[in-house]
């Protein structure tokens, strides 16, 4: 199957009260473990890169990365009968244009580090380039903090009183909100804050995403869905997995050589991870 936008799929989530999964990836291997899950489950996924994958992909350069995975991303695609979505997480500008014009089919603005103004006419810029080749926009209001980087631990709650404001101004498709959850958590212990989501919910229409699921209890993502979470993004959890099986690997054939078979263990492992995400979520069967 080619490629296809996450809107469709997003707005089915919302009215039926389950959420697609948003899988990060940096490697083939990766990319292939989420298709392979999405294939078994027949559910509909996102392919999620970063732009520190991209930088990976690209050998320090982050444009010459994105070339790379949109050409991986629409492989991959045609190698599955579920709907596969390629989705640029966390873009600055310039890497959100050059996405668009790669081929992506859903893109995310960052731009929650700039004054409340001037995100909201960068967003407008860029939301409008993404709705003029049909792909799906997403752009965060407030800062999801992330563990153990300096300056960034703390970031910053989304303000319901803001979020109509954004959201009408923009008119971007989805919108990642702060409510608790922190990235590259190792260990799941937040629970995130469902007075805020609600007055979130009430405030606007358009899909709700949540960033660093992977450190959220398992109860607290399915009463977050409930309540109106259409698009979960999951990373370190999926890392986790995939390097675990490597370990596991290596520790008992320390002399093997082959990275084929360390790697092929770690996509089965990383693929079954993602599977019991899209049951938790929802997502499951809702592609047959």
């Amino acid at each position: 199957m080619t490629l296809t936008t996450s809107l469709p799929w997003l707005k089915r989530a919302q009215a039926e009260k389950f959420a697609i999964g948003a899988f990060n990836a940096n490697t083939l291997e990766q990319m292939q473990a989420i298709v392979l899950a999405a294939q078994a489950e027949r559910a509909p996924v996102i392919i999620q890169i970063s732009g520190n994958a991209a930088s990976h992909l690209g050998v320090g350069s982050r444009l010459a990365g994105l070339r790379v995975v949109a050409e991986m991303g629409r492989v991959v695609a045609e190698t599955t009968s579920a709907p596969v979505v390629l989705h640029l997480d966390h873009g600055s500008y310039a890497e959100v244009l050059q996405a668009l014009a790669l081929g992506f089919t859903s893109v995310m603005f960052d731009g929650s580090d700039l004054p409340f103004e001037e995100n909201i006419a960068r967003t407008r810029e860029l939301c409008s380039a993404a709705h003029e080749i049909n792909a799906c926009f997403e752009a965060e209001l407030g800062e999801v903090p992330r563990a153990g980087i300096p300056g960034a631990e703390e970031g910053e709650l989304t303000d319901p009183a803001q979020v109509a404001e954004f959201a009408g101004r923009t008119g971007v498709d989805a919108l990642a909100v702060a409510i608790g959850s922190v990235h590259a958590l190792k260990r799941k212990e937040v629970a995130l804050d469902f007075a805020r989501l609600d007055a979130i919910r009430a405030a606007v229409s358009v899909p709700l995403v949540l960033h660093g699921s992977s450190g959220v209890l398992d109860d607290s993502i399915c009463a977050g869905i409930r309540r109106g979470l259409c698009k979960i993004n999951v990373a370190t959890q999926l890392n986790g997995a995939f390097t675990r099986a490597i370990r596991e690997y290596l520790a008992e054939h320390p002399d093997d050589v082959d990275p084929r078979k360390y790697l092929a263990l770690a996509r089965l492992s990383m693929a079954e991870q993602v599977r019991e995400r899209m049951r938790l979520f929802g997502v499951a069967g809702k592609a047959a």
